[in-house]
């Protein structure tokens, strides 16, 4: 599977990250497909290749999730529907409550 994830580069305590496309088997700073834009957290700066990010998510390349957040903010992709990440059953005291609620 190919992702859209971001890599840090910079020096300690000053990061900067670049945009990414890489297989999700590599490691966080290995192996790059392309760059396809950067964002640099200090000055809150933001550069994407928009063309080639609707490329990829085109063919199927999943974004991480903080790529994701910011590609919402840019109009570059819809926003992912809402899931729990822990759907299980509710427990005892919940499906009391329920039951005395209703």
């Amino acid at each position: 599977m190919v992702k859209i994830r971001l890599s840090r580069t910079g020096k300690k305590n000053y990061a900067n990250y670049k945009l990414v496309v890489t297989n999700a088997r590599e490691k966080r700073d290995s192996n790059v497909i392309e760059y396809v834009g950067y964002f640099n957290p200090h000055t809150k700066e933001l550069k994407l290749e928009q063309e080639r990010i609707k490329y990829w998510l085109g063919v199927g390349a999943q974004p991480s999730e903080s790529v994701a957040g910011m590609l919402v903010k840019n109009g570059l992709m819809d926003k992912p529907a809402f899931s729990k990440k822990f759907a299980g059953k509710p427990g005892k005291k919940a499906q009391a409550r329920t039951k005395t609620e209703n």
